[in-house]
């Protein structure tokens, strides 16, 4: 319960840092903010992954650049089941590649993913 929580208040603070720093991505509140990294944990655990299996032709093409595609496309996911806003899809990419580099950041110092 103590990682699932740590993992949650990591994702806050990266969906927290894509809205600071990209202007097109905002959400309402500390609820909505919570429960926006509820939801894209859930997208990043279920669905990421089919979308990933299902481009993984367009990303060997493109050599892994499809990927950023794919991040941006949770972060819509996320957009539409919560309170998080996105302004364009471009936006979404952006943050997509925001919350992926502080989740990165922060998973490393706070060491989240061990037992």
């Amino acid at each position: 319960m103590k990682k699932l929580l740590g993992r949650i208040i990591i994702n806050m603070i990266a969906i927290w840092a894509a809205s600071y720093t990209i202007s097109g991505v905002s959400y309402s509140g500390l609820e909505g903010l919570f429960f926006a990294a509820i939801i894209f944990g859930i997208v990043n655990t279920f669905i990421k992954p089919i979308l990933t299996l299902i481009s993984l032709p367009l990303t060997i093409f493109t050599l892994g650049l499809f990927l950023l595609i794919v991040n941006g496309i949770t972060v819509e996911i996320t957009a539409g089941l919560s309170a998080l806003n996105t302004a364009t899809f471009g936006d979404s990419i952006k943050a997509g590649v925001i919350i992926t580099i502080a989740n990165w950041i922060l998973q490393g110092i706070f060491d989240t993913k061990k037992d």
